[in-house]
């Protein structure tokens, strides 16, 4: 069988931070190791390939297409099986990834084959078996056109060993901001805590699954790059694993660069393991900061404190370990707001924030009143965690965008920030990520321009109204 795994582009108008990192495939490099020997199978990253999506159909002729992205991807993949459907009739369109998993409705689409909605690793090869026999019985996990996923029972977890061969013409060019050549690694599927705006624990039906630690430092070992991304949706989870996983990175000798994922209260309460692991190669915590105000992490059932943010952020700094700090933006929020917040991220010596404005993606716990909602369910590409999703109680949509833009300037542009750059990262990172930060400035500069000529043509027709009247 001729297998064709695309990695698609995102669209033009998700503000994207594809600018800023581009990672590899591993749900397709995952899924190929689980093809038979005899089938042919070929990953294609359109994000860095010149040549459209046609044209790989047409020069692959495959038997079945594989695609999968996010919620920003939705429209594109449906567009894509359309496409693959007129170039090849008689391929087969099987459609995955995280968004699918939760919300299998939204690919609902008669030239998409096969919706995979439990873990693919699992039944995957079931799929692939079904196929060849061309018996049509299809395992529990994967939808028909037509079907709905109510009555499908959650299935075991599973992990195979990547065939990373298969990106070995795109790996060099892997980087994740000032990260570059990254390989990606996941020691555990779901996520044991259960913060309101999260779409972790929908993934996998609330279920928390570690992989066995021997397994993942078998696999850990066989990746040729130093930069390791664990990609786990908290990695710091059991003091008892992280204590374990260190003691056998030890034994083994395995010297790598981590970047991953972490709750602030944990790292508040363990500085003696974020010391021990920054001494075995920790570089970059990514931390859910989310609100540095009590009553909204009280909202996003969060389970932390401003405190505990604070003293997570100085075992950080201590072991000279970088943060990568997400925010979350609330509609409540004005302009003193925005200034606080930018004050509490200088004074804890941020280098580095991704603000998030509330996006209440289907699946979560997020309520929100549908008719707040400035951007349609269906725009898909837009539902992107960038977007102002819901209107601005305090300020205007322009003045919303105009203190985001503000607020990424005063803490990523200060002069202290720069300087440190320009001593610890290669010219050709800096000039890559100079070069991806501009263009999301201009995609937010156009968001603020539209948000104002929006403004202007209401306030121009509610004048012409008045004068009428």
């Amino acid at each position: 069988m001729k297998i064709l795994m695309l990695r698609l582009r995102p669209p033009a108008e998700t503000i994207g931070l594809q600018h800023l990192m581009i990672m590899e495939p591993l749900e397709f490099e995952v899924l190929a190791s689980l093809a038979h020997k005899d089938d042919e199978v070929r990953i294609v990253d359109l994000i860095l390939e010149k040549k459209s999506a046609k044209t790989f159909i047409s020069l692959f002729q495959p038997d079945l297409l594989c695609l999968t992205g996010y919620i920003t991807h939705v429209a594109t993949m449906i567009e894509t099986a359309i496409l693959a459907k007129r170039i090849c009739p008689s391929v087969k369109v099987a459609a995955g990834g995280v968004h699918l998993e939760v919300c299998p409705a939204d690919l609902d689409h008669p030239d998409i084959d096969y919706r995979v909605v439990r873990n693919p690793v699992t039944v995957f090869p079931l799929l692939l078996s079904s196929i060849r026999s061309g018996s049509g019985e299809l395992p529990p996990g994967i939808l028909r056109p037509g079907q709905t996923a109510e009555d499908l029972p959650q299935m075991d977890f599973a992990w195979a060993s990547p065939r990373r061969d298969l990106t070995k013409r795109y790996r060099r060019k892997y980087f994740y901001i000032f990260h570059s050549q990254v390989a990606l690694m996941k020691t555990a599927f779901g996520c044991p805590f259960d913060c309101s705006f999260c779409f972790c624990r929908a993934i996998t039906g609330g279920a928390y699954v570690q992989r066995p630690l021997s397994d993942v430092v078998d696999e850990l070992e066989s990746i040729a790059e130093t930069n390791i991304y664990i990609v786990d949706d908290d990695f710091l989870v059991s003091r008892e694993r992280v204590q374990s996983f260190l003691t056998v990175i030890r034994e083994r000798g395995i010297r790598k660069k981590y970047l991953l994922y972490g709750r602030a209260d944990f790292i508040a309460a363990n500085p003696d393991l974020i010391a021990e692991f920054a001494a075995l190669g920790l570089r970059t915590v990514i931390v859910g900061i989310e609100s540095f105000f009590e009553e909204e992490l009280t909202a996003y059932n969060k389970h932390t404190s401003v405190e505990m943010n604070e003293k997570s952020l100085q075992v950080l700094r201590k072991n000279g370990v970088d943060v990568y700090a997400t925010l979350i933006l609330p509609p409540e929020w004005d302009t003193k707001k925005f200034r606080l917040c930018g004050d509490y991220l200088i004074r804890n010596h941020i280098k580095y924030v991704n603000l998030q404005p509330y996006t209440p993606l289907n699946g979560t716990g997020m309520k929100v009143n549908e008719d707040t909602l400035l951007i349609k369910r269906q725009d898909w590409a837009k539902w992107d965690l960038a977007h102002v999703i819901i209107q601005p109680k305090n300020i205007s949509v322009s003045e919303y965008y105009r203190q985001i833009i503000k607020l990424y300037q005063r803490v990523l542009f200060r002069p202290s920030v720069l300087l440190s750059y320009l001593l610890q990262y290669p010219p050709g990172l800096l000039l890559k990520m100079l070069a991806g930060s501009m263009t999301v400035r201009s995609q937010y500069i156009f968001k603020l321009n539209e948000a104002r000529a929006l403004e202007k043509k209401l306030r121009t027709e509610i004048k012409k109204g008045i004068k009428n009247a």
